[in-house]
């Protein structure tokens, strides 16, 4: 299999047969929280694909050249990758509201929230640490362009699930349903259909 290919199915994998939200429910808070309203979670999504691919980038470095050399990596990886994620988006924060402020407005509160979004963890703690990987190819090495290349799938297929689930808790607030199912239970059935159409996916390409 080309080098190519790899990445793809390694992206494929990561943005919809694995897909973070609706196969392995993590980060369903802002799932749940934010999809009631469609432009909200346009803004959330676009937040989640820019802090995600940072964090991984940024947790990667601190791995593999400090935590991993000097042998404390599987007893520290949590506190080291929470600190590391919320100084990044500190960071990222103070860098656009001064150089880019209509960028800075676009993301609105969304930014410093994804600090509190574990599925930005998660996919951290699985770009480096290889046993921790649940896609299930043998060509996952933990390389940084692998790393990378996981984390953007991870990042859109999260966005790609929330605007489908927001479009949808958009239509059905119009639909002939009973009282009793308006809300959240509603968005609870239509969540749990939403996943069993993921986990259907399971052996796309292989995977």
């Amino acid at each position: 299999m080309s080098t190519l290919a790899q990445y793809g199915l390694l992206f494929i994998g990561a943005a919809f047969v694995s897909n973070i939200l609706l196969t392995r429910f993590i980060g369903l808070c802002p799932f749940f929280g934010v999809s009631s309203s469609y432009e909200t979670s346009i803004g959330m999504s676009l937040a989640v694909v820019f802090v995600m691919t940072m964090a991984s980038a940024a947790t990667w470095v601190f791995w593999r050249f400090l935590l991993e050399p000097l042998g404390v990596g599987d007893f520290l990886y949590i506190p080291a990758f929470i600190l590391v994620i919320a100084g990044l988006v500190q960071f990222v924060e103070m860098f656009l509201r001064k150089s880019s402020p209509p960028l800075y407005t676009a993301m609105g509160i969304f930014l410093p929230l994804i600090t509190t979004n574990c599925a930005v963890l998660a996919t951290a703690t699985e770009s480096v640490k290889v046993e921790f990987f649940k896609l299930g190819v043998d060509f996952y090495v933990g390389d940084f362009l692998q790393a990378i290349v996981y984390t953007l799938g991870s990042a859109v297929g999260f966005g790609f699930a929330l605007l489908t689930f927001a479009a949808i808790r958009d239509r059905l607030e119009l639909a002939p349903a009973p009282a009793a199912l308006k809300g959240a239970p509603m968005a609870f059935i239509t969540a749990g259909l939403l996943s069993l159409a993921y986990i259907g996916l399971a052996g796309w390409f292989g995977l």
